[in-house]
Protein backbone atom coordinates (compact mmCIF):
# COMPACT_ATOMS: atom_id res chain seq x y z
CA UNK A 1 0.00 0.00 0.00
CA UNK A 2 1.79 3.37 -1.07
CA UNK A 3 -0.18 7.10 -0.02
CA UNK A 4 1.82 10.34 -0.64
CA UNK A 5 2.17 13.36 1.55
CA UNK A 6 2.99 16.57 -0.19
CA UNK A 7 5.36 18.17 2.04
CA UNK A 8 8.49 18.57 -0.01
CA UNK A 9 7.47 15.72 -2.35
CA UNK A 10 7.73 13.28 0.96
CA UNK A 11 7.09 9.70 -0.42
CA UNK A 12 5.16 7.93 2.43
CA UNK A 13 4.92 3.79 2.38
CA UNK A 14 3.86 0.87 4.96
CA UNK A 15 6.59 -1.78 5.16
CA UNK A 16 5.47 -5.27 5.04
CA UNK A 17 6.71 -6.77 8.47
CA UNK A 18 8.77 -10.31 8.50
CA UNK A 19 10.94 -11.28 5.38
CA UNK A 20 10.65 -8.64 2.29
CA UNK A 21 11.79 -9.16 -1.14
CA UNK A 22 15.23 -7.92 -1.79
CA UNK A 23 14.29 -4.40 -3.20
CA UNK A 24 17.01 -3.72 -6.22
CA UNK A 25 18.64 -0.48 -3.74
CA UNK A 26 20.77 2.04 -5.75
CA UNK A 27 18.59 2.22 -8.79
CA UNK A 28 16.44 5.09 -10.36
CA UNK A 29 14.49 5.31 -13.55
CA UNK A 30 16.68 5.60 -16.50
CA UNK A 31 19.86 6.36 -14.40
CA UNK A 32 23.41 6.24 -16.28
CA UNK A 33 26.09 4.10 -14.82
CA UNK A 34 28.11 5.79 -12.33
CA UNK A 35 31.68 4.95 -10.85
CA UNK A 36 31.19 2.40 -7.74
CA UNK A 37 33.74 3.59 -4.97
CA UNK A 38 33.82 2.30 -0.88
CA UNK A 39 30.24 2.64 0.99
CA UNK A 40 30.36 5.95 3.30
CA UNK A 41 31.10 4.71 7.00
CA UNK A 42 27.39 5.12 8.96
CA UNK A 43 28.15 7.69 11.90
CA UNK A 44 27.24 4.88 14.60
CA UNK A 45 29.30 2.42 16.46
CA UNK A 46 31.38 0.52 14.18
CA UNK A 47 29.87 -2.82 12.91
CA UNK A 48 30.67 -6.05 14.53
CA UNK A 49 29.53 -9.92 14.11
CA UNK A 50 28.29 -10.73 10.87
CA UNK A 51 26.19 -8.54 8.08
CA UNK A 52 24.13 -9.50 5.84
CA UNK A 53 22.30 -7.86 2.60
CA UNK A 54 19.54 -4.73 3.39
CA UNK A 55 16.14 -5.58 2.76
CA UNK A 56 14.61 -2.61 3.38
CA UNK A 57 12.56 -1.42 0.14
CA UNK A 58 14.36 1.47 -1.80
CA UNK A 59 11.79 5.04 -0.90
CA UNK A 60 9.84 5.83 -4.03
CA UNK A 61 12.02 8.49 -6.21
CA UNK A 62 10.00 11.45 -6.52
CA UNK A 63 10.08 11.84 -10.69
CA UNK A 64 7.33 13.26 -12.69
CA UNK A 65 5.48 11.59 -15.99
CA UNK A 66 5.91 14.77 -18.86
CA UNK A 67 5.98 15.32 -21.87
CA UNK A 68 8.80 17.08 -23.68
CA UNK A 69 9.18 20.90 -23.68
CA UNK A 70 11.25 22.68 -26.34
CA UNK A 71 13.31 25.49 -24.03
CA UNK A 72 15.58 28.20 -25.62
CA UNK A 73 19.08 27.30 -26.42
CA UNK A 74 21.17 28.45 -22.88
CA UNK A 75 22.79 31.78 -24.15
CA UNK A 76 26.56 32.08 -22.92
CA UNK A 77 26.79 34.07 -20.07
CA UNK A 78 29.83 36.04 -21.10
CA UNK A 79 30.84 39.35 -19.43
CA UNK A 80 33.05 41.53 -21.36
CA UNK A 81 36.50 41.68 -20.60
CA UNK A 82 36.97 45.50 -18.37
CA UNK A 83 40.65 47.10 -17.63
CA UNK A 84 41.26 46.70 -14.13
CA UNK A 85 40.20 49.81 -11.77
CA UNK A 86 36.79 49.82 -13.84
CA UNK A 87 33.43 48.37 -14.33
CA UNK A 88 31.00 47.40 -16.91
CA UNK A 89 27.61 47.89 -16.44
CA UNK A 90 26.68 44.33 -17.08
CA UNK A 91 29.05 43.09 -14.76
CA UNK A 92 27.62 45.35 -12.26
CA UNK A 93 23.95 44.15 -13.19
CA UNK A 94 24.88 40.42 -12.44
CA UNK A 95 27.54 40.39 -10.52
CA UNK A 96 26.83 43.92 -8.71
CA UNK A 97 25.31 42.46 -5.27
CA UNK A 98 28.30 42.67 -3.41
CA UNK A 99 28.99 45.98 -4.46
CA UNK A 100 26.38 47.62 -2.76
CA UNK A 101 27.12 51.16 -0.84
CA UNK A 102 30.93 50.97 -3.11
CA UNK A 103 32.59 54.07 -5.42
CA UNK A 104 32.60 52.94 -8.37
CA UNK A 105 34.06 54.16 -12.36
CA UNK A 106 32.02 52.68 -14.85
CA UNK A 107 32.50 52.51 -18.54
CA UNK A 108 30.14 51.87 -20.96
CA UNK A 109 27.98 53.54 -24.23
CA UNK A 110 25.14 56.07 -23.30
CA UNK A 111 21.97 54.52 -24.97
CA UNK A 112 19.54 57.09 -23.35
CA UNK A 113 18.98 59.94 -22.30
CA UNK A 114 16.61 62.08 -19.99
CA UNK A 115 15.02 64.95 -22.67
CA UNK A 116 12.97 67.28 -20.01
CA UNK A 117 11.98 69.69 -23.19
CA UNK A 118 11.46 66.62 -25.32
CA UNK A 119 8.84 65.07 -22.55
CA UNK A 120 7.10 67.60 -21.91
CA UNK A 121 6.29 68.53 -25.83
CA UNK A 122 5.11 65.07 -25.78
CA UNK A 123 2.72 65.90 -22.76
CA UNK A 124 1.70 69.24 -23.98
CA UNK A 125 1.36 69.47 -27.99
CA UNK A 126 -0.95 72.51 -27.16
CA UNK A 127 2.31 74.84 -26.01
CA UNK A 128 5.02 76.02 -27.97
CA UNK A 129 8.43 75.10 -27.86
CA UNK A 130 9.54 78.72 -26.62
CA UNK A 131 6.66 78.65 -24.34
CA UNK A 132 8.31 75.60 -22.86
CA UNK A 133 11.58 76.59 -22.44
CA UNK A 134 10.36 79.62 -20.86
CA UNK A 135 8.25 77.49 -18.52
CA UNK A 136 11.27 75.37 -17.95
CA UNK A 137 13.36 78.22 -16.86
CA UNK A 138 10.88 79.63 -14.82
CA UNK A 139 10.01 76.57 -12.68
CA UNK A 140 13.14 73.83 -13.32
CA UNK A 141 10.84 71.50 -10.77
CA UNK A 142 8.69 70.94 -14.51
CA UNK A 143 11.13 68.28 -15.28
CA UNK A 144 12.58 65.19 -13.16
CA UNK A 145 16.29 65.49 -12.32
CA UNK A 146 18.34 64.19 -15.44
CA UNK A 147 19.46 60.82 -15.93
CA UNK A 148 20.59 58.14 -18.56
CA UNK A 149 21.20 54.73 -19.55
CA UNK A 150 24.40 53.22 -19.74
CA UNK A 151 25.41 49.79 -21.60
CA UNK A 152 28.28 47.62 -22.84
CA UNK A 153 27.63 48.95 -26.36
CA UNK A 154 25.76 51.19 -28.50
CA UNK A 155 22.88 48.98 -29.46
CA UNK A 156 22.54 47.73 -25.62
CA UNK A 157 18.48 48.03 -25.34
CA UNK A 158 17.49 50.32 -22.58
CA UNK A 159 15.94 46.78 -20.81
CA UNK A 160 19.36 45.87 -20.51
CA UNK A 161 21.17 49.11 -19.80
CA UNK A 162 22.53 50.33 -16.17
CA UNK A 163 20.88 53.26 -14.68
CA UNK A 164 22.63 56.33 -13.84
CA UNK A 165 20.50 58.38 -11.63
CA UNK A 166 20.66 62.31 -9.88
CA UNK A 167 22.85 63.86 -12.15
CA UNK A 168 22.83 67.47 -11.89
CA UNK A 169 21.48 69.78 -14.28
CA UNK A 170 22.30 72.75 -16.23
CA UNK A 171 21.22 76.53 -13.94
CA UNK A 172 18.10 77.51 -15.58
CA UNK A 173 18.73 81.57 -17.29
CA UNK A 174 16.97 83.00 -14.13
CA UNK A 175 19.17 81.36 -12.00
CA UNK A 176 22.37 82.12 -14.13
CA UNK A 177 21.21 85.74 -13.44
CA UNK A 178 20.23 85.73 -10.39
CA UNK A 179 23.01 83.33 -8.67
CA UNK A 180 26.35 84.82 -7.36
CA UNK A 181 29.35 84.63 -9.02
CA UNK A 182 31.23 82.25 -6.61
CA UNK A 183 27.47 80.22 -6.99
CA UNK A 184 27.31 79.83 -10.39
CA UNK A 185 30.91 78.79 -10.45
CA UNK A 186 30.35 76.13 -8.12
CA UNK A 187 27.24 74.73 -10.02
CA UNK A 188 28.34 71.10 -11.15
CA UNK A 189 29.53 70.96 -14.58
CA UNK A 190 28.11 68.32 -16.77
CA UNK A 191 29.51 68.11 -20.42
CA UNK A 192 27.54 67.90 -23.43
CA UNK A 193 26.60 64.23 -23.69
CA UNK A 194 24.43 62.75 -26.87
CA UNK A 195 23.36 59.19 -27.14
CA UNK A 196 25.97 56.81 -28.61
CA UNK A 197 28.76 58.62 -26.36
CA UNK A 198 31.44 56.57 -24.36
CA UNK A 199 32.03 57.67 -20.92
CA UNK A 200 33.45 56.60 -17.95
CA UNK A 201 31.09 57.93 -15.06
CA UNK A 202 32.16 57.69 -11.65
CA UNK A 203 29.10 56.78 -8.68
CA UNK A 204 27.73 55.12 -5.79
CA UNK A 205 26.05 51.62 -6.74
CA UNK A 206 23.31 51.92 -4.87
CA UNK A 207 19.82 50.25 -4.84
CA UNK A 208 17.91 53.98 -3.81
CA UNK A 209 19.17 57.27 -4.50
CA UNK A 210 19.34 60.27 -2.26
CA UNK A 211 16.53 61.55 -4.76
CA UNK A 212 14.02 58.48 -3.96
CA UNK A 213 15.03 55.78 -7.22
CA UNK A 214 14.58 53.09 -6.57
CA UNK A 215 16.23 49.57 -8.54
CA UNK A 216 16.34 46.64 -6.44
CA UNK A 217 18.70 45.29 -9.57
CA UNK A 218 20.99 47.92 -8.66
CA UNK A 219 21.57 51.97 -9.62
CA UNK A 220 24.70 54.35 -10.33
CA UNK A 221 23.95 57.40 -8.09
CA UNK A 222 25.73 59.79 -10.35
CA UNK A 223 29.01 61.86 -9.14
CA UNK A 224 31.13 62.56 -12.09
CA UNK A 225 31.26 62.11 -15.65
CA UNK A 226 33.79 62.46 -18.48
CA UNK A 227 33.94 61.24 -22.11
CA UNK A 228 36.33 58.80 -22.86
CA UNK A 229 37.82 57.01 -26.26
CA UNK A 230 37.10 53.42 -25.97
CA UNK A 231 39.31 50.94 -25.47
CA UNK A 232 40.43 48.13 -28.26
CA UNK A 233 37.49 45.58 -28.69
CA UNK A 234 39.04 42.22 -26.15
CA UNK A 235 40.67 39.66 -28.19
CA UNK A 236 37.98 37.51 -26.24
CA UNK A 237 35.22 37.85 -23.42
CA UNK A 238 35.49 36.09 -20.03
CA UNK A 239 33.40 33.30 -18.82
CA UNK A 240 30.36 34.22 -16.57
CA UNK A 241 30.93 31.20 -14.54
CA UNK A 242 34.15 30.27 -12.68
CA UNK A 243 35.54 26.61 -12.50
CA UNK A 244 32.86 24.61 -11.59
CA UNK A 245 34.29 22.25 -8.58
CA UNK A 246 34.93 18.48 -9.67
CA UNK A 247 31.65 16.09 -9.03
CA UNK A 248 31.85 13.75 -6.17
CA UNK A 249 32.58 10.59 -6.09
CA UNK A 250 29.13 8.05 -5.55
CA UNK A 251 28.62 5.16 -4.20
CA UNK A 252 26.04 2.71 -6.37
CA UNK A 253 26.16 -0.38 -4.96
CA UNK A 254 24.39 -0.97 -1.94
CA UNK A 255 26.30 -1.50 1.32
CA UNK A 256 26.20 -4.80 4.00
CA UNK A 257 24.41 -3.80 6.96
CA UNK A 258 25.15 -5.56 10.42
CA UNK A 259 22.28 -8.30 11.30
CA UNK A 260 19.84 -7.41 12.84
CA UNK A 261 17.22 -9.51 14.74
CA UNK A 262 14.15 -10.69 13.31
CA UNK A 263 12.02 -9.06 16.26
CA UNK A 264 13.91 -5.86 16.90
CA UNK A 265 13.48 -5.27 13.36
CA UNK A 266 9.77 -5.79 13.32
CA UNK A 267 9.17 -3.46 16.00
CA UNK A 268 11.15 -0.76 14.35
CA UNK A 269 9.12 -1.01 11.38
CA UNK A 270 5.86 -0.88 13.34
CA UNK A 271 7.01 2.28 14.42
CA UNK A 272 7.86 3.62 11.23
CA UNK A 273 4.57 2.96 9.23
CA UNK A 274 3.08 4.44 12.33
CA UNK A 275 5.27 7.68 11.57
CA UNK A 276 4.49 7.16 7.72
CA UNK A 277 1.01 7.52 8.07
CA UNK A 278 1.21 10.20 10.10
CA UNK A 279 3.19 11.55 7.74
CA UNK A 280 0.86 11.19 4.95
CA UNK A 281 -2.25 12.87 7.06
CA UNK A 282 0.88 16.01 7.33
CA UNK A 283 0.55 15.47 11.74
CA UNK A 284 4.24 15.96 12.27
CA UNK A 285 4.34 16.40 15.78
CA UNK A 286 2.97 12.71 15.79
CA UNK A 287 4.92 11.58 12.98
CA UNK A 288 8.63 12.52 14.78
CA UNK A 289 8.28 10.43 17.91
CA UNK A 290 6.84 7.76 15.68
CA UNK A 291 10.07 7.44 13.95
CA UNK A 292 12.47 8.39 16.66
CA UNK A 293 10.91 5.63 18.51
CA UNK A 294 11.64 3.01 14.95
CA UNK A 295 15.45 4.35 14.97
CA UNK A 296 15.85 3.63 19.00
CA UNK A 297 14.82 -0.05 18.21
CA UNK A 298 17.08 -0.19 15.39
CA UNK A 299 19.51 2.36 14.33
CA UNK A 300 20.18 0.87 11.15
CA UNK A 301 16.90 1.34 9.68
CA UNK A 302 17.62 4.13 7.60
CA UNK A 303 13.98 4.26 6.11
CA UNK A 304 13.07 5.66 9.67
CA UNK A 305 15.94 8.04 9.40
CA UNK A 306 14.77 9.72 5.94
CA UNK A 307 11.04 9.67 7.10
CA UNK A 308 12.15 11.75 10.43
CA UNK A 309 14.24 13.85 8.18
CA UNK A 310 11.03 14.54 5.46
CA UNK A 311 8.98 15.10 9.13
CA UNK A 312 11.41 18.16 10.23
CA UNK A 313 11.30 19.56 6.66
CA UNK A 314 8.00 19.70 6.16
CA UNK A 315 8.07 21.79 9.21
CA UNK A 316 11.35 24.00 8.12
CA UNK A 317 13.42 22.18 11.16
CA UNK A 318 16.11 22.32 8.45
CA UNK A 319 18.95 21.78 11.52
CA UNK A 320 17.25 18.76 12.73
CA UNK A 321 16.27 17.71 9.09
CA UNK A 322 20.06 17.99 8.21
CA UNK A 323 21.12 15.85 11.26
CA UNK A 324 18.99 13.19 10.63
CA UNK A 325 19.16 13.07 6.38
CA UNK A 326 22.86 12.81 7.18
CA UNK A 327 22.30 9.53 9.05
CA UNK A 328 19.99 7.79 6.48
CA UNK A 329 23.02 8.87 4.01
CA UNK A 330 25.54 7.15 5.78
CA UNK A 331 23.96 4.15 6.32
CA UNK A 332 22.66 3.72 2.79
CA UNK A 333 24.99 6.39 0.07
CA UNK A 334 23.66 4.78 -2.90
CA UNK A 335 20.07 6.62 -2.45
CA UNK A 336 19.04 8.95 -4.70
CA UNK A 337 16.05 10.24 -2.31
CA UNK A 338 18.25 10.24 0.53
CA UNK A 339 21.01 12.73 -1.04
CA UNK A 340 18.17 14.52 -2.37
CA UNK A 341 16.73 15.56 0.89
CA UNK A 342 19.84 16.01 2.29
CA UNK A 343 21.30 18.76 -0.53
CA UNK A 344 18.22 20.04 0.45
CA UNK A 345 18.05 19.86 4.05
CA UNK A 346 21.90 21.23 4.16
CA UNK A 347 20.75 23.59 1.21
CA UNK A 348 18.02 25.88 3.56
CA UNK A 349 20.46 25.34 6.62
CA UNK A 350 23.34 27.32 5.17
CA UNK A 351 20.68 29.92 4.28
CA UNK A 352 18.94 29.87 7.55
CA UNK A 353 22.51 30.81 9.07
CA UNK A 354 23.63 33.29 6.62
CA UNK A 355 19.71 34.94 7.66
CA UNK A 356 20.27 34.80 11.11
CA UNK A 357 23.99 36.22 10.85
CA UNK A 358 22.83 38.89 8.87
CA UNK A 359 19.18 39.69 11.01
CA UNK A 360 21.87 39.92 14.24
CA UNK A 361 23.41 42.79 11.86
CA UNK A 362 20.27 44.20 10.76
CA UNK A 363 17.44 43.69 12.33
CA UNK A 364 14.77 40.30 12.37
CA UNK A 365 13.19 40.83 9.03
CA UNK A 366 16.68 41.01 6.51
CA UNK A 367 16.08 41.62 2.93
CA UNK A 368 15.88 37.89 1.63
CA UNK A 369 18.23 39.63 -1.24
CA UNK A 370 21.06 40.70 0.72
CA UNK A 371 21.62 37.18 2.06
CA UNK A 372 24.73 36.14 0.72
CA UNK A 373 25.87 32.39 2.03
CA UNK A 374 29.86 32.09 1.92
CA UNK A 375 30.73 29.11 -0.91
CA UNK A 376 32.35 26.72 1.56
CA UNK A 377 28.93 26.44 3.45
CA UNK A 378 26.88 24.98 0.17
CA UNK A 379 29.70 22.22 -0.35
CA UNK A 380 27.54 19.87 1.13
CA UNK A 381 24.49 20.91 -0.38
CA UNK A 382 26.28 20.93 -3.77
CA UNK A 383 27.72 17.56 -3.69
CA UNK A 384 24.59 15.81 -2.17
CA UNK A 385 22.40 16.89 -5.24
CA UNK A 386 25.24 15.82 -7.56
CA UNK A 387 25.08 12.63 -6.34
CA UNK A 388 21.21 12.67 -6.55
CA UNK A 389 21.33 13.61 -10.16
CA UNK A 390 23.99 11.32 -10.90
CA UNK A 391 21.80 8.42 -9.66
CA UNK A 392 18.65 9.59 -10.80
CA UNK A 393 18.63 11.93 -13.00
CA UNK A 394 14.81 12.56 -13.63
CA UNK A 395 14.65 13.78 -9.89
CA UNK A 396 13.97 17.24 -10.99
CA UNK A 397 13.92 18.82 -7.59
CA UNK A 398 17.44 18.04 -7.19
CA UNK A 399 18.02 20.20 -10.50
CA UNK A 400 16.22 22.68 -8.96
CA UNK A 401 18.12 23.22 -5.62
CA UNK A 402 22.02 22.80 -7.43
CA UNK A 403 20.66 25.62 -9.96
CA UNK A 404 19.76 27.80 -6.90
CA UNK A 405 23.29 27.04 -5.43
CA UNK A 406 24.91 27.56 -8.71
CA UNK A 407 23.00 30.76 -9.07
CA UNK A 408 24.22 31.95 -5.10
CA UNK A 409 27.81 30.87 -6.56
CA UNK A 410 27.53 33.29 -9.66
CA UNK A 411 27.98 29.98 -11.38
CA UNK A 412 25.05 31.60 -14.50
CA UNK A 413 25.39 30.06 -17.45
CA UNK A 414 25.39 26.20 -14.60
CA UNK A 415 22.17 27.73 -13.21
CA UNK A 416 20.42 28.12 -16.13
CA UNK A 417 21.80 24.30 -17.51
CA UNK A 418 20.05 23.11 -13.86
CA UNK A 419 17.08 25.53 -14.24
CA UNK A 420 16.23 23.97 -17.31
CA UNK A 421 16.63 20.86 -16.53
CA UNK A 422 14.17 20.92 -14.21
CA UNK A 423 11.43 22.46 -16.31
CA UNK A 424 12.25 19.44 -18.76
CA UNK A 425 11.96 17.06 -15.92
CA UNK A 426 8.31 18.36 -14.57
CA UNK A 427 7.12 20.82 -17.03
CA UNK A 428 4.95 21.80 -14.22
CA UNK A 429 7.34 23.07 -12.01
CA UNK A 430 6.33 26.59 -11.43
CA UNK A 431 9.58 27.53 -9.66
CA UNK A 432 11.77 26.23 -12.16
CA UNK A 433 9.92 28.64 -15.26
CA UNK A 434 10.56 31.33 -12.43
CA UNK A 435 13.60 30.81 -11.65
CA UNK A 436 15.17 30.36 -15.45
CA UNK A 437 13.25 33.28 -16.45
CA UNK A 438 14.81 35.89 -13.66
CA UNK A 439 18.22 34.89 -14.84
CA UNK A 440 17.45 35.33 -18.34
CA UNK A 441 16.08 38.70 -17.45
CA UNK A 442 18.73 39.76 -15.30
CA UNK A 443 21.04 39.40 -18.12
CA UNK A 444 19.54 41.40 -20.34
CA UNK A 445 17.99 37.82 -22.42
CA UNK A 446 14.53 38.95 -22.23
CA UNK A 447 13.59 37.37 -25.36
CA UNK A 448 14.51 34.02 -23.61
CA UNK A 449 12.75 35.16 -20.79
CA UNK A 450 9.68 35.52 -22.42
CA UNK A 451 9.30 32.40 -24.63
CA UNK A 452 10.05 30.64 -21.24
CA UNK A 453 7.34 32.16 -19.65
CA UNK A 454 4.80 31.78 -21.79
CA UNK A 455 5.62 27.98 -21.83
CA UNK A 456 5.32 27.83 -18.13
CA UNK A 457 1.90 29.32 -18.75
CA UNK A 458 0.98 26.42 -21.11
CA UNK A 459 2.37 24.04 -18.64
CA UNK A 460 1.47 24.84 -15.24
CA UNK A 461 -2.30 24.64 -14.02
CA UNK A 462 -4.25 27.65 -14.70
CA UNK A 463 -4.83 27.99 -11.20
CA UNK A 464 -1.14 28.36 -10.46
CA UNK A 465 0.30 30.38 -13.26
CA UNK A 466 -0.29 34.13 -11.89
CA UNK A 467 3.65 34.25 -11.06
CA UNK A 468 3.94 33.21 -14.57
CA UNK A 469 1.97 35.91 -16.42
CA UNK A 470 3.37 38.25 -14.22
CA UNK A 471 6.65 36.96 -15.95
CA UNK A 472 5.16 37.53 -18.93
CA UNK A 473 4.06 41.26 -18.41
CA UNK A 474 7.50 42.24 -16.84
CA UNK A 475 9.03 40.96 -19.98
CA UNK A 476 6.49 42.70 -22.26
CA UNK A 477 7.59 45.63 -20.46
CA UNK A 478 11.09 45.55 -20.95
CA UNK A 479 10.18 45.29 -24.47
CA UNK A 480 8.13 48.37 -24.73
CA UNK A 481 5.04 46.44 -25.24
CA UNK A 482 3.13 48.37 -23.02
CA UNK A 483 -0.41 47.02 -23.97
CA UNK A 484 0.93 43.47 -24.49
CA UNK A 485 1.97 43.84 -20.74
CA UNK A 486 -1.13 44.91 -19.36
CA UNK A 487 -3.31 42.29 -21.01
CA UNK A 488 -0.74 39.53 -18.93
CA UNK A 489 -0.74 41.55 -16.14
CA UNK A 490 -4.22 41.69 -15.93
CA UNK A 491 -4.31 37.67 -16.61
CA UNK A 492 -1.87 37.45 -13.25
CA UNK A 493 -4.24 39.39 -11.10
CA UNK A 494 -7.54 37.93 -12.40
CA UNK A 495 -6.15 34.71 -11.18
CA UNK A 496 -4.83 36.66 -8.00
CA UNK A 497 -6.30 39.40 -7.36
CA UNK A 498 -4.46 40.44 -4.40
CA UNK A 499 -0.89 39.84 -6.55
CA UNK A 500 0.81 43.71 -5.10
CA UNK A 501 3.66 42.87 -7.83
CA UNK A 502 1.35 42.81 -10.88
CA UNK A 503 -0.47 45.54 -9.64
CA UNK A 504 2.44 47.60 -8.95
CA UNK A 505 4.09 46.40 -12.38
CA UNK A 506 0.40 47.37 -14.00
CA UNK A 507 0.05 50.49 -12.16
CA UNK A 508 3.94 51.77 -13.45
CA UNK A 509 3.04 51.45 -16.94
CA UNK A 510 -0.59 53.20 -17.38
CA UNK A 511 1.62 55.53 -14.72
CA UNK A 512 4.19 56.11 -17.84
CA UNK A 513 1.38 56.42 -20.06
CA UNK A 514 -1.04 58.92 -18.61
CA UNK A 515 -3.80 56.86 -17.46
CA UNK A 516 -4.15 57.88 -14.07
CA UNK A 517 -6.95 56.58 -13.07
CA UNK A 518 -6.48 53.24 -13.81
CA UNK A 519 -2.95 53.74 -12.66
CA UNK A 520 -4.46 55.31 -9.16
CA UNK A 521 -6.97 52.21 -8.80
CA UNK A 522 -3.72 50.09 -9.05
CA UNK A 523 -1.31 51.82 -6.72
CA UNK A 524 -3.70 52.30 -4.04
CA UNK A 525 -4.89 48.42 -4.14
CA UNK A 526 -0.51 47.62 -3.42
CA UNK A 527 -0.80 50.28 -0.67
CA UNK A 528 -3.68 48.53 0.89
CA UNK A 529 -1.62 45.30 0.75
CA UNK A 530 -1.59 43.37 3.64
CA UNK A 531 0.99 41.19 2.42
CA UNK A 532 4.74 41.24 4.68
CA UNK A 533 6.36 40.65 1.41
CA UNK A 534 4.99 43.64 -0.80
CA UNK A 535 7.15 46.43 1.75
CA UNK A 536 9.43 47.41 -1.35
CA UNK A 537 6.06 47.62 -3.69
CA UNK A 538 4.16 49.66 -1.24
CA UNK A 539 6.99 52.52 -0.59
CA UNK A 540 6.95 52.45 -4.31
CA UNK A 541 3.39 52.59 -4.94
CA UNK A 542 2.82 55.31 -2.52
CA UNK A 543 5.89 57.33 -4.46
CA UNK A 544 4.03 57.30 -7.39
CA UNK A 545 0.80 57.99 -5.96
CA UNK A 546 2.45 61.08 -4.45
CA UNK A 547 3.50 62.21 -7.19
CA UNK A 548 0.03 61.64 -9.22
CA UNK A 549 -1.74 64.07 -6.11
CA UNK A 550 0.79 66.59 -6.79
CA UNK A 551 2.27 66.09 -3.04
CA UNK A 552 5.93 65.11 -4.32
CA UNK A 553 8.70 67.51 -3.06
CA UNK A 554 9.66 67.65 -6.44
CA UNK A 555 6.28 68.33 -7.85
CA UNK A 556 5.29 72.18 -8.34
CA UNK A 557 2.41 71.11 -10.13
CA UNK A 558 -0.65 69.61 -9.26
CA UNK A 559 -2.75 68.78 -12.45
CA UNK A 560 -2.57 65.38 -13.67
CA UNK A 561 -3.63 66.01 -17.02
CA UNK A 562 -1.96 67.78 -19.62
CA UNK A 563 -4.59 70.15 -21.97
CA UNK A 564 -4.44 73.22 -20.42
CA UNK A 565 -2.51 76.70 -21.51
CA UNK A 566 0.02 75.75 -18.79
CA UNK A 567 2.60 73.33 -19.30
CA UNK A 568 1.98 69.95 -17.29
CA UNK A 569 4.63 68.38 -15.63
CA UNK A 570 5.82 64.69 -16.91
CA UNK A 571 5.24 62.08 -13.96
CA UNK A 572 8.20 59.65 -14.96
CA UNK A 573 7.18 56.84 -13.26
CA UNK A 574 10.25 55.51 -10.84
CA UNK A 575 12.20 52.97 -12.16
CA UNK A 576 11.73 49.40 -10.53
CA UNK A 577 13.96 46.63 -11.80
CA UNK A 578 13.12 43.04 -10.87
CA UNK A 579 15.91 40.83 -9.96
CA UNK A 580 16.44 37.83 -8.53
CA UNK A 581 15.24 38.87 -4.84
CA UNK A 582 11.91 38.94 -6.33
CA UNK A 583 9.95 37.11 -3.74
CA UNK A 584 8.25 34.67 -6.52
CA UNK A 585 11.70 33.32 -7.25
CA UNK A 586 11.58 31.66 -3.98
CA UNK A 587 9.39 28.62 -2.28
Amino acid sequence: MNNRATALGVVVWLVTLGPVAAAVAGTTRGGPPVKLVPPVAAPVAPAVGPLEPDDLPAPQPEVAHHDAVDLPTIPDFQLAVTEPGFRAPRELQVRGKRLLGTELKVKGYVTWIYDCAAALASANPQISPPRLRSAIDSDPALCEYPKLYLGDTKNTPRSASLWVVDMPRAPTRQERVMLAKDELKAWPVLPRLAVGDYVVITGTWAQQSPHAEHNSGGLLVYKAVELAAPSAPPAASEPADRELAAEPLVVAAPPLRKAVDASLRDVSIQHLNACNQAIAAKRYEAAIPACQAATRAWDGNHLAWYATASAYMARGAWRDAAETIDRAVALRPDQAMYQLYRGISHYELARLQAREELAARRGPRPDEGAIDVPPSKLDAARDALQRAIRLGPELWRAHYYLGRIHRDLDEDRAAAEQFTLAVKTNPGYRFGYIALVELYRRWGYVDQSLVVAALGAMHVPAADAADLWLEIGMAYDAKASDDKAIAALGKAIAIAPDNASAKLQRGRIYFRKGDTANARRDLEDVVRSTDERADTAKQLAAQMLARLAGESSASAVGRTTCNGPTPCRVMAAPYSGWGQDNPVTRM
